[in-house]
């Protein structure tokens, strides 16, 4: 399965410094962490002769449900943080969010279940809240 097709994509107007800034912002106000991320425009532009386009993978995760998931399953450790992929797409930014299950056609273990739909729904709030405002400053 394609990572990125994994999850939501969103395609914002937007430059990719000030669209990072107001992810972070968005994912703070929702309480939750950024606890680490990586600098991807290498590992995705690999091809020669390819335009070089800027890319940043989030791992979010919000430490009281990642605690829920390994206190009911230790195995639940293995799919959070989520993965957040930003990257240049021409004049916009895209956002797209990786859900580890669905790389692998995998189910989750019970424990994680749950906590990672939770997880889920609130960083898809937070990228909606990032999409809504940055429509209503091109207006």
């Amino acid at each position: 399965m394609n990572a990125v097709a994994a999850g939501p994509t969103y395609r914002i107007a937007e430059r990719f410094d000030k669209v990072l800034k107001l992810i972070r912002g968005a994912l703070a106000d929702s309480e939750l962490s950024i606890v680490g991320e990586i600098d991807s425009t290498d590992a995705l532009n690999r091809e020669a002769g390819k335009k070089v386009v800027r890319s940043r993978i989030l791992f979010v995760d919000c430490p009281l449900l990642v605690f829920e998931a390994l206190a009911l399953d230790r195995a639940s450790g293995v799919f959070f943080p989520l993965h957040v992929l930003v990257s240049v797409d021409g004049d916009r930014t895209q956002v797209s969010v990786v859900n580890p299950a669905g790389l692998f056609d995998a189910r989750l273990p019970v424990g994680a279940a749950e906590p990672m739909e939770k997880l889920q729904a609130r960083v898809t709030l937070a990228l909606e809240s990032v999409l809504l405002r940055s429509v209503a400053d091109n207006h």
